[in-house]
């Protein structure tokens, strides 16, 4: 841990589970996030405490790489899937309000304890839920402890209508009680302070960040050399928000000119009926020889397909910020994305890493593979802007802006409220 003249300020984060978990969860993302980031802030001027969710074996390897105190609790377990589409989505859903709401309810127990023995400067919480369980709990112990909430739902950027107004009603409190906010994009901030009539000032941009140091060390100990396949990859969860069908509708376009090139698909299936609706394309048009869909891949197995691919398509059209673009570009994988505003935040307009195109143009994606695959000179450009636009999102770096934020509202905190003798 880093000494130097400040005090080890110490910071508890909640979120529904703070380790990367086994395959088939879809909720890695954001629990990667959390590991990350906790184990980078533990390097630094940081004691750590995490409220995490129970594990297996994955989770207590990564922990042994972490100076934080985990403290578990324990969560329902996930449900078998319905035939029903409709059905799927209300189980899924049903599910996960009662586990945040039982998490919830556990992590207020630890919190109190944590702030009673430990005197705990910020609480740093990652969903509604355990952000108004900490507002609450901060509040009854006369408000000790800054309470900052990073919202991790992917919204869209669009206004919201009354159902997902209703589905979310928890987020206006959340957003308006807490004391400060992370945004994981400039867009999403300007974003959340529209559409919830929220201070700028509240708002605080500070991206996600890539594990630069694994896939450093992944790429010095791979024997052959990176990126030597014809494979174009796509990952992420399996549902309509993500725009599987358009990439396999750009596929079909970009194998008459290429077929040497095979579209490989990684990630669970969150949308049983809009998965089978892409498989019945993909038989209807004899597209099996050039598009794979994988499934949710162990970690390794994902490193493996960005060290061979030779492309990166993500065609998304609602994110917070995709890891899987920023893992990609730290590999020096040339991108082919969506013109959405999140999206723009990470690569931004100048094309020297990304062509954007709108998510639902299958020629103007299409095209925009093709001049890549045509043009080794546009390849190896993008391939080093991309790593090098990648490394900028370590989380070294995402971890200090987070700290200097802390010491920013500690110091704020403690200017505007009078010391007691």
């Amino acid at each position: 841990m880093k000494q130097n003249n400040r005090d080890f300020i110490k910071v508890v984060h909640l979120g529904l589970g703070a380790i990367p978990v086994p395959p088939g969860d879809v909720a890695a993302g954001i629990e990667g996030y959390i590991y990350q980031l906790t184990l980078y802030l533990g390097k630094e001027d940081c004691i750590v405490h995490v409220i995490d969710i129970k594990g297996g074996e994955q989770q207590k390897e990564k922990r042994l790489q972490s100076s934080a105190v985990f403290h578990e609790v324990w969560h329902p377990p996930l449900p078998a899937r319905s035939s029903s589409h409709f059905m799927q989505h209300l189980k899924s859903y049903l599910l996960s309000v009662v586990q945040a709401n039982i998490f919830a309810l556990q992590a207020l127990f630890i919190l109190n304890t944590l702030i009673k023995k430990e005197h705990i400067a910020v609480i740093h919480t990652h969903n509604r839920q355990t952000a108004l369980a900490s507002i609450t709990i901060n509040k009854l112990r006369g408000n000790p402890a800054i309470v900052i909430y990073t919202p991790q739902s992917p919204f869209g950027l669009d206004k919201m209508k009354w159902d997902k107004k209703m589905i979310n009603f928890l987020e206006i409190p959340a957003l308006k009680w807490a004391d400060h906010i992370i945004a994981l994009t400039p867009a999403v901030k300007n974003w959340l302070a529209a559409e919830f009539h929220l201070k700028p000032t509240k708002i605080t941009p500070i991206s996600v960040g890539t594990a630069t140091d694994e896939i450093e060390k992944f790429l010095a100990e791979k024997t052959a050399p990176p990126h030597q396949s014809k494979i174009i990859l796509c990952s992420g969860v399996i549902s309509a928000r993500k725009n599987q069908l358009s990439a396999v509708k750009t596929a079909q376009e970009v194998i008459k000119k290429h077929p040497e090139v095979k579209f490989i698909f990684t990630g669970p299936v969150s949308d049983t009926r809009y998965f089978n609706s892409i498989q019945e394309f993909i038989a209807r048009n004899n597209l099996g020889q050039w598009v794979e869909f994988r499934g949710m891949v162990p970690k390794k197995e994902l490193y493996n397909l960005y060290g061979d691919a030779i492309m990166f398509f993500f065609p998304s059209t609602a994110e917070v910020q995709p890891t899987v673009l920023m893992e990609a570009l730290t590999y020096g994988l040339p991108v082919i994305s969506s013109t959405i505003q999140p999206i723009i935040d990470v690569v931004g307009k100048n094309g020297e890493s990304a062509v954007l195109v709108d998510p639902f143009d299958i020629p103007g994606m299409a095209d925009a593979i093709d001049r890549i695959l045509d043009d080794n000179s546009l390849w190896n450009s993008m391939s080093e802007h991309a790593q090098k636009l990648g490394k900028s999102f370590s989380y070294e770096l995402i971890a200090r802006q987070t700290l200097s934020l802390y010491l920013e509202l500690i110091e704020r905190k403690n200017t505007h409220i009078p010391k007691t003798t």
